[in-house]
C-alpha cells in the first residue's frame, strides 16, 4: 500500500534557506525513491530505497544502495562524479504526517514531518513539498564512476 500524497519531491532547503547542506527526498509511484544529500563542500550522497505505507501514517524505507562523490556547477550545469557505490541493507520504519505549514518569511508550504529523523542518511525529519521540481531523476544516475579495474 502507498500513500500517493507522498509521491513527488520533498526538500528541507525551503525550510532552511542559506544552509550549507540540503536534502531532497523523492518518492516515485512505482515504490522506488532516493534521498539526495549535498553540501557546499561539493560532496553529495544518494541513498536509494523502496518505500511503502503499511498503515495510514506509517512509512517504511528499505534502503538498498548508497552512492557518494562530488558535484560541480559548470555554468549552470550540475555534474556529479560518483566515487563510491555501496550496497546497503537497512530498513527504517517511522510515523509521518502531511499537513499545511509555514516556511521562513511566512511562506505557506505542505510539510512532511517524520516521527524520527533519517540521521543515518544525514537527513532531518521535516521536508517541504516541491511544487514544480526541475527534475525528479536520481542525480547520480548516469554520473561518471571510477574504473573498477583501477586500484585506489
Amino acid at each position: 500500500m502507498r500513500d500517493e500524497r507522498l509521491t513527488g519531491m520533498w526538500t528541507d532547503e525551503i525550510l532552511h534557506p542559506g544552509s550549507v547542506e540540503s536534502v531532497d527526498l523523492v518518492f516515485r509511484r512505482d515504490g522506488s525513491g532516493w534521498l539526495y544529500w549535498s553540501s557546499w563542500s561539493t560532496e553529495f550522497a544518494v541513498s536509494r530505497f523502496t518505500w511503502a505505507t503499511l498503515t495510514p501514517g506509517e512509512l517504511v524505507f528499505r534502503f538498498h544502495r548508497t552512492l557518494g562523490g562530488t558535484w560541480a556547477n559548470n555554468d549552470g550545469v550540475l555534474r556529479h562524479d560518483v566515487e563510491s557505490d555501496e550496497k546497503e541493507e537497512s530498513v527504517i520504519e517511522t510515523g509521518y504526517t502531511i499537513a499545511p505549514g509555514e516556511a521562513p518569511y511566512s511562506t505557506p508550504v505542505t510539510l512532511l514531518s517524520l516521527a524520527h529523523p533519517l540521521t543515518e542518511h544525514l537527513a532531518g525529519a521535516r521536508f517541504a513539498w516541491v511544487e514544480k521540481p526541475d527534475s525528479v531523476s536520481d542525480p547520480s544516475a548516469g554520473a561518471p564512476r571510477p574504473d573498477p579495474s583501477s586500484h585506489r
